[in-house]
């Protein structure tokens, strides 16, 4: 049993369970054990888009740049990423930017909200040759509301906290993390949950089903789209997840790239839950912004270009042919990233279309 395993069992000891939003807190934002705050595990425990091919940040760039464009070119817009990781992404949208589209970054203010000090360490050194101005955020707070808003957030609400509700004969009961024997285990709550917690719509599930909700990543994409309709701009939320209603728990844990006991070791694996794109939607609509999607990342990133991206590329480094092609397929192929992954776009409710959806 690690430290911030046992930091919870006495917490549970002395306060009695907790919920599964909370445990996932705990494991990722603990001061001393937590994933994100203590450890730097992006990339050690998952393979993110932008360290695939430089053609997916290249792409999100140029999304960026055409928004902006289509949108009559606000002054002083503001580029946010939501947890950038390694600073991958935002190098390479930044490159595609400056070609397309330099202007956009004569005014604008660029901002990574990054909770790891030691990915900000990582993320300095990649972007201290970039030749643009970079803040800090440890969350998307009120300073980023007074501005167009360009926001980029690639796989970053699928590590926001979940809560889970399993349908027993006495209700819906929240399933918490308590104690056997001194040990971390999935225990449900003695009594079940208010209705109104539970969607109407699933009141027929059958005894067993598992609901998941994020309150969090609603909370958020709210927000964000209030200020998207607000003061213009666009977001793009692209993310491992479903689009279509249904039951089922997601939540894995992944350390060294194996799938490991969510309870073993907290914090010392990557936690997170399929994004619920049905959910995300809906929060944002009810700011009034415009809301495409959700689609499948295949159908997006073909839309933006990034097959002839890919081409132009091939040309240019014949020798690495092979290695740009398997990484774009990786991204694209329905049978790999290309349909688990989806897009989401919100933007004001009097812009036009955004780009990657001209299949539509």
């Amino acid at each position: 049993m690690n430290a911030l395993a046992t930091k919870i069992v006495r917490w549970i000891e002395s306060q009695g369970p907790i919920s599964v939003a909370q445990y996932m807190n705990l494991c990722q934002f603990d001061a001393e054990g937590g994933s994100y705050t203590a450890h730097q595990t992006i990339g050690r425990d998952f393979i993110t888009s932008p360290e695939i091919s430089q053609t997916f940040g290249e792409m999100l760039g140029l999304w960026v740049a055409q928004t902006w464009h289509d949108q009559g070119r606000p002054k002083s817009p503001r580029l946010v990423e939501m947890g950038p990781g390694r600073g991958t992404l935002m190098a390479d949208a930044l490159r595609a930017i400056s070609a397309a589209a330099p202007e956009f970054l004569d005014s604008a203010e660029i901002v990574l909200v990054e909770a790891s000090p030691a990915l900000m360490k990582v993320q300095r050194e990649k972007l201290k040759t970039i030749g643009a101005d970079i803040a800090w955020h440890e969350h998307f707070d009120d300073a980023l509301v007074d501005r167009p808003l360009y926001l980029l957030a690639n796989e970053f609400f699928d590590c926001l906290p979940v809560h889970q509700y399993v349908k027993t004969e006495r209700g819906w009961c929240e399933r918490m993390v308590g104690l056997t024997n001194g040990g971390l285990s999935f225990a449900l709550s003695p009594d079940p949950v208010p209705a109104t917690v539970i969607p109407p719509t699933h009141s027929s599930a059958a005894n067993g089903a598992v609901y998941e909700t994020a309150p969090a990543a609603l909370a958020l994409t709210e927000e964000i789209a209030r200020v998207v309709e607000s003061r213009g701009g666009g977001a793009l939320i692209m993310d491992y997840g479903y689009d279509m209603p249904g039951f089922g728990e997601t939540l894995q844990a992944v350390t060294d790239g194996n799938f490991v006991d969510v309870l073993n070791e907290p914090g010392d694996s990557d936690l997170s839950a399929h994004v619920d794109f049905l959910a995300l939607a809906r929060a944002a609509a009810t700011t009034g912004a415009a809301v495409h999607g959700p689609t499948t990342q295949c159908k997006f990133l073909a839309d933006l270009g990034i097959g002839e991206r890919g081409e132009r590329l091939i040309k240019s480094n014949p020798h690495d042919a092979r290695t740009i092609a398997a990484a774009i397929d990786r991204l694209v192929n329905p049978a790999l990233m290309g349909t688990l992954f989806k897009v989401l776009t919100i933007v004001p409710k009097n812009a036009p279309q955004p780009p990657g959806y001209g299949y539509d």
